[in-house]
């Protein structure tokens, strides 16, 4: 996962005295960041500018012939002048600059300079000032040039044209400009409060939204940008000033800000191809018992991630349409927060355990799983996975270990287990010169595969199949827009029906069916918001072919759950109308939440309120006569 980083260089910049100069690099090139009162912080202009803040404001002092930067007359001391705070450091930047410009992708930096004295005086001396270096701010004929702005003690509009026209200048909402002064206008600032009360919390009433809207599109209609002061410094508050299209954020929280917007495209979704759910017909009689069993486990997934898939697809999910709901807790025996290893084992053997292991109690003793006992009364089973068939949740139906990363010994166990069906990803321990293990398989009478076609023409007793998605891995890159980044084949959306039809060859006493949705755990894992709500919609397509299968059949239960929860998702914002997701992450790592279950057909009713993992084997062996 790419966190935000700075680097050392930065990192030196930024917490050192003013007095002491470091290259800086911006980490990234952020537009409608404006750092309000620069000027105030440990290192002026380079902390901000390392943090890519493509607009920073300083006040000046014009006392004694030279340019001070401060709030108020106190402030001012002779080490904090504009040369040494902010034109050197521009003058160093450019020095270092490999094509010229200030930041990434060409960005142009925009400095704002409010004179808190005579405004007239402060412009002749800037003037003066920056006449060497002319044309690194002329901004109106070189691109690469700092746009410099004037506000505060400005000129009158009528004055503009006195003064050099590497100037812009700070317009206001009451002004009228005319054609020839709207051409020297940078931008235009307002005080939020003369419009709004709001505190940055909850949501802007639609009276106050109506009138800060009607504001922006006013600037906007001019062809110039806005930029509100005295405003909320909030997370919500920078959501909705995005929303409302204003251009730059005012803010006092320079890495806050910077952080959030760096990784705004993994924090942001908007879904363009919404689907219909499958919709149930019609429901069970209570008390029923299940011929077949369709298990289906959304690795990573809980709440959060369900209703983030949910509004990004219009409000609609299959999983939601599922009559029995409740939760599982994920603990296992060693701590609070599960992994995929003790989670899985759980499911599959009824039995806690602890972290990393597979298929054993915490002692380390075998316990048996779902497959082994199914078979004992002649069900076939299978299991599904868009992970390596080695993995952790796949794994606990068939192998008995003490450490999860054991591929061999848990690729071997494939030998000695009672499933007929495995398809996943493949991994070293099939693909390795020196290894006899595909030999020991075919030896034993597995078929073995490269695609779900093998599964549709096999009549082998067991089969394994290497089956891998075709996915755009670059849901991890900051840089790009989530939304346009799409997967080409997810072969679990495609394996439900291949997969019942192998096992239910030759078979009149039913069939046990597992299929991971594995991925959406990457997506926690990631950060992405992108990433989790695209592969749990992969995920509930799946779901709601299992649905339309066990309402046709009538003897098929169908359980839908997770392991865990990764990444502690929050949803911030959401759009059901747009499909537009907004969303956080508390970590990078598992969680202690609590995860969905959803069941429907014979028995369902069984799966609801509060259940340990461990009760879903327990109930399906009940169900199945094997207490």
């Amino acid at each position: 996962m790419k966190k935000f980083i700075i680097t050392l260089s930065i990192g030196i910049c930024l917490f050192s005295n003013f007095n002491s100069f470091a290259q800086v690099k911006p980490i990234a090139f952020l537009p409608n960041a404006h750092s309000h009162n620069d000027y105030t912080r440990n290192n002026p202009f380079n902390q901000a500018y390392g943090l890519g803040f493509g607009s920073i404001e300083a006040d000046l002092f014009l006392k004694d012939g030279e340019l001070f930067v401060a709030h108020d007359p106190e402030d001012i001391t002779k080490e904090r002048t504009f040369t040494k705070l902010y034109l050197e450091p521009i003058l160093d930047a450019y020095k270092h600059s490999a094509d010229g410009y200030l930041f990434p992708n060409k960005g142009q930096l925009q400095l704002l300079i409010d004179p808190k004295t005579e405004g007239a005086p402060i412009l002749e001396h800037l003037t003066k000032l920056l006449k060497p270096h002319r044309e690194l701010f002329d901004s109106k004929n070189n691109p690469k040039a700092v746009k410099l702005v004037i506000s505060g003690n400005r000129p009158k509009p009528a004055d503009f044209h006195k003064y050099d026209e590497i100037f812009f200048f700070d317009g206001t909402l009451n002004e009228k400009y005319n054609q020839k002064e709207l051409e020297r206008i940078g931008l235009v600032s307002a005080s939020f409060g003369s419009l709004s009360k709001w505190n940055g919390l909850g949501r802007l009433t639609d009276k106050d939204l109506q009138k800060v809207k009607s504001k922006v599109d006013s600037v906007h209609n001019l062809g110039k940008k806005i930029r509100f002061w005295a405003a909320p410094d909030t997370k919500t508050t920078w959501y909705e000033w995005q929303k409302i299209g204003i251009d730059f954020i005012n803010t006092d929280k320079p890495f806050e800000l910077s952080e959030f917007l760096v990784n705004e495209p993994k924090t942001a979704y908007q879904e363009n191809s919404p689907y219909s759910p499958y919709q149930i017909k019609g429901d069970f009689k209570t008390g029923l018992k299940p011929k077949n069993i369709i298990l289906l486990i959304s690795d990573g997934a809980g709440l959060s991630q369900l209703w983030a898939a949910a509004m990004a697809n219009r409000g609609n999910l299959n999983v939601l349409n599922m009559p029995y709901t409740g939760y599982l807790k994920t603990q296992p025996t060693d701590n609070y927060h599960t992994d995929s290893a003790a989670g899985g084992s759980a499911i599959a053997t009824g039995h806690k355990t602890k972290n990393r292991h597979i298929g054993v109690d915490s002692l380390g003793n075998k316990v048996a799983n779902l497959p082994d006992r199914l078979n004992s009364i002649g069900m076939r089973t299978g299991i599904v996975s868009n992970d390596d068939i080695t993995g952790a949740t796949p794994s606990a139906f068939f192998t008995h270990v003490n450490e999860r990363d054991l591929s061999d010994s848990i690729a071997n166990d494939i030998l000695t287990s009672k499933l007929n069906l495995f398809i996943g990803g493949s991994n070293q321990s099939f693909t390795k010169q020196d290894s006899s293990l595909i030999k020991k398989l075919r030896s034993k009478g597995f078929e073995i595969g490269t695609s779900l076609e093998t599964v549709q023409n096999s009549s082998a007793k067991q089969l394994l199949v290497f089956q891998e998605d075709q996915v755009d891995h670059k849901w991890n890159k900051l840089d790009k827009e989530q939304s346009e980044i799409k997967t080409s084949y997810r072969f679990i959306e495609h394996a439900l029906e291949p997969s019942i039809d192998f096992l239910k060859k030759g078979n009149n006493k039913g069939f046990f069916l597992m299929i991971e949705g594995a991925k959406i755990d990457g997506g926690g894992h990631s950060n992405s918001t992108g990433f989790s709500i695209t592969e749990y919609l992969s995920f509930d397509r799946l779901v709601g072919q299992a649905l339309e299968f066990a309402e046709k059949d009538q003897e098929t239960l169908v359980i839908v759950t997770s392991d865990h929860e990764t990444g502690g998702m929050i949803i911030l914002d959401a759009d059901p109308k747009t499909g537009r997701v907004l969303a956080n992450f508390a970590t990078n790592d598992h969680t202690g939440i609590p995860v969905p279950l959803m069941a429907f057909g014979p028995a369902a009713e069984r799966f609801q309120g509060f259940l340990d993992n461990t009760d879903i084997a327990k109930i399906i062996y009940e169900l199945k006569g094997l207490n």
